[in-house]
């Protein structure tokens, strides 16, 4: 699976993958996915986007019998475009990060044995702060594998 995570945000045809890695989240993702589960919300993991590790491994496949030079898309500045990842609402990804950290704020959860709290927690906070305001937007987000 993936080895890092980072979060890729869409609000009205503006795309941005930001450059802070998730390394605490994307570590603690099953165990994040289980705690989700008891508090009801939607499990972190289904807002993952596996593109770039699909086109890395499509290309490993094809070993030289690609074209040696793939425009990259113009809005996203990666070899594939908006259509190609999938994207979940703000809203919904916020239920549960909140949810998360929360829960975490008040709570030393079982499903998280020998996790950096403090850590796991900052991220969980800036990723918040980063989708707050594009939830009233509608914008779209995603936590991009790679």
């Amino acid at each position: 699976m993936a080895t890092t995570l980072r979060l890729a945000t869409l609000n009205d045809s503006q795309f941005q993958l930001h450059e802070q890695e998730l390394t605490q989240v994307c570590a603690q993702l099953t165990r994040l996915d289980a705690l989700c589960k008891s508090l009801g919300v939607i499990p972190l993991s289904q807002f993952v986007d596996v593109t770039a590790l699909e086109f890395r491994e499509a290309a490993e496949l094809l070993d030289g019998q690609a074209p040696a030079r793939v425009e990259p898309d113009p809005l996203t500045g990666l070899p594939y475009g908006l259509e190609d990842m999938s994207w979940s609402p703000v809203t919904a990804g916020m239920t549960s990060i909140e949810a998360l950290t929360g829960h975490l704020q008040r709570n030393r959860p079982r499903e998280l044995p020998g996790a950096d709290i403090p850590a796991l927690s900052a991220e969980l906070r800036y990723c918040e702060q980063v989708l707050a305001p594009l939830e009233p937007e509608g914008g779209q987000f995603h936590l991009a594998a790679d």
